[in-house]
């Protein structure tokens, strides 16, 4: 007796044990599980770091600063320094000798005699000049100073300025954009996991009916072709089923391509959409929509401003270097060129020439064959065409808004239709269940029922797929 409440006793424990096992690893699980899910903010970090196209937009705004930094270092003075050193074999000026008798001693005038200089001794080659060295070096130091360029590189550093602005806001409008769709993506997850969970109910209910009308085709009950449509139902079914997974395959490659990251999973991403944007949106009304998405102070607007602006000024610019408008600028120019290296070799001071110079240099195109008036022409031709494009880009902004705007409208008009049906259905099904209990309904009935309810659900979440994709396109431009 003692053995078995001993037994009994452990066995508690056990149980204890096992149940306290049980909630540590659920615990475990679901601390696991909320380390590893993804929400939309995490996606969107992981989009930011790992996008190439956002990483390279990145690096041109890097090399437009460059571009600042070059145009303003116009400005400066350029300092250039040369060196060479040459060795000659041969050097182009040899050694000079003469003979002492070539020449004659005397002041001319005094007498009528002049004296060979052999007489005073001087016998033999006279050497006048021991040749040049072999060796050659040249050393030249100029400084240039732009002193007046008719603003040309205030001009010029002005357009930089303005491509590094233009290349900021391409990068905010692009990561804005792979933001907005990934969202999207994360909000058609959303919604075909919803249709999918729907499809795999209906799957379940027609199965039964499947098993109903095989039994009642055994008792003959039903004909064969009743069967069979029952079938071709529920093959309706399992078609959807492989497409709406295809579909989530799909949304799930291109969130993989947006954060460049293919180890992302269904079960890790934890997104739930707010329905609350779409009525938000509807009661704006177009045009408010439509006003907001003009304004200056829009990304898209002002990169097309600021567009604009860059050709305006890029025809100013030419027009400051057409012809006969001279740039004037300071010359400095130190040099040295001797035999020997300086300071280094001893006697680099002789047969040395050095010189230090200041100038004013006036450069101006005279002609060049109407070059510099093309190009004048070409910039206003590409100023006209940006207008343009601006105007037409306006216009597509202001069409692709009414065309979502239009469709978000009437879908959620059809939404609230089939919430009316799905209620008429649900009053439906509750008074079929009444009957079928009180044993004079038919269980295929409430089956055909429920299926009929989920194919408005089904409907539903279509719908509001649909509408998810018109929300992001309007989006975006807001």
């Amino acid at each position: 007796m003692l053995i078995h409440q001993q037994l009994i006793a452990l066995n508690k424990e056990y149980d204890i044990m096992k149940t306290k096992v049980l909630i540590t690893l659920f615990t475990l699980e679901l601390i696991i599980n909320s380390l590893f899910a993804l929400s939309h903010d995490d996606l969107c970090i992981m989009l930011a770091l790992n996008n190439p196209t956002l990483i390279n937009l990145n690096k041109d705004i890097e090399l437009a600063k460059l571009d600042i930094k070059d145009a303003k270092a116009q400005y400066h003075p350029k300092i250039d320094f040369l060196i060479s050193a040459t060795y000659m074999i041969n050097p182009p000026i040899g050694k000079i000798v003469v003979n002492p008798d070539d020449y004659i001693s005397g002041e001319s005038g005094t007498s009528g005699v002049l004296t060979p200089l052999s007489t005073i001794g001087l016998e033999g080659p006279l050497t006048v000049y021991k040749g040049m060295e072999n060796t050659q070096y040249n050393f030249k130091l100029s400084l240039v100073q732009p002193l007046f360029t008719w603003n040309k590189i205030k001009k010029s550093v002005e357009i930089y300025k303005k491509i590094h602005i233009l290349k900021q806001l391409d990068a905010d409008i692009n990561n804005k954009k792979f933001v907005n769709e990934l969202e999207a993506r994360e909000a058609s997850l959303y919604y075909l996991s919803k249709i999918k969970s729907n499809l795999n109910e209906q799957q379940d209910i027609s199965k039964k009916l499947i098993q109903i009308a095989e039994e009642s085709l055994s008792n003959d009950l039903i004909l064969e072709i009743d069967l069979l449509e029952i079938k071709i139902k529920a093959k309706e079914i399992d078609i959807a089923l492989s497409q709406i997974n295809s579909e989530i395959n799909n949304q799930l490659s291109f969130i993989h391509k947006l954060c460049n990251n293919s180890s992302i999973k269904l079960k890790d991403i934890e997104y739930v959409f707010d329905e609350i944007k779409i009525s938000n949106i509807i009661e704006k009304g177009i045009d408010n929509i439509k006003s907001k998405a003009l304004k200056s102070e829009n990304s898209n607007i002002q990169s097309l401003l600021i567009l604009e602006s860059i050709k305006a000024d890029e025809i100013n610019l030419s027009k400051k270097d057409i012809y006969w408008k001279p740039d004037f600028a300071l010359q400095i120019e130190a040099s040295y060129n001797g035999p020997r290296f300086p300071i280094i070799e001893k006697g680099y001071f002789t047969q040395n020439q050095s010189g230090f110079n200041f100038s004013l240099v006036i450069k101006s195109t005279l002609w060049d064959g109407g070059a510099k008036l093309n190009d004048i022409v070409r910039k206003e031709i590409e100023a006209t065409k940006v207008t343009k494009n601006s105007s037409e880009t306006k216009n597509q902004i202001k069409q692709l808004l009414q065309e979502n705007y239009n469709n978000l409208t009437f879908s959620e008009i059809k939404i609230n239709y089939l919430f009316l049906k799905q209620k008429v259905l649900d009053k439906k099904i509750e008074k079929q269940e009444i009957e079928y209990n009180q044993g004079y309904g038919k269980i295929t009935d409430i089956f055909n029922s429920k299926l009929e309810k989920l194919n408005i659900l089904l409907e539903i979440n279509h719908l509001k797929l649909e509408q998810c994709t018109n929300y992001f396109s309007i989006a975006f431009f807001l």
